[in-house]
């Protein structure tokens, strides 16, 4: 078992599922909302699974990528409490690692 792929699914497992609630308000016209940008990091996610899952991808990238997204989802709708703990961490050690990179953190 690749544990690299485990834990890629595991990221994007914790986007899907954390997309907008059903029945949210259908987009308006000319500005996203917040509903808007969780659904389109719902769907990213889920056009990265699809590659993974048949190595179309290497998996680095495709965590890079969904981890990009991770980042984006949070500061639209912080994970919080609710978040998986594995999630959470791997969140606050990327965060940190980006802000060091950028030197404001």
């Amino acid at each position: 078992m690749d544990l690299g792929a485990v834990d890629l699914y595991g990221l994007i497992e914790q986007l899907l599922v954390s997309g907008p609630a059903a029945g949210a308000a259908p987009p308006g016209a000319g500005a996203a909302r917040r509903d808007d940008a969780l659904a389109a990091v719902a769907k990213l996610a889920g056009m990265l699974e699809v590659p993974a899952e048949v190595s179309d991808v290497d998996l680095e990238q495709a965590r890079t990528r969904v981890t990009l997204l991770l980042v984006i989802r949070d500061f639209v709708e912080p994970t919080g409490e609710g978040a998986d703990q594995h999630v959470q961490r791997y969140l606050d050690e990327v965060l940190g690692r980006m802000r060091r990179e950028r030197g404001t953190g």
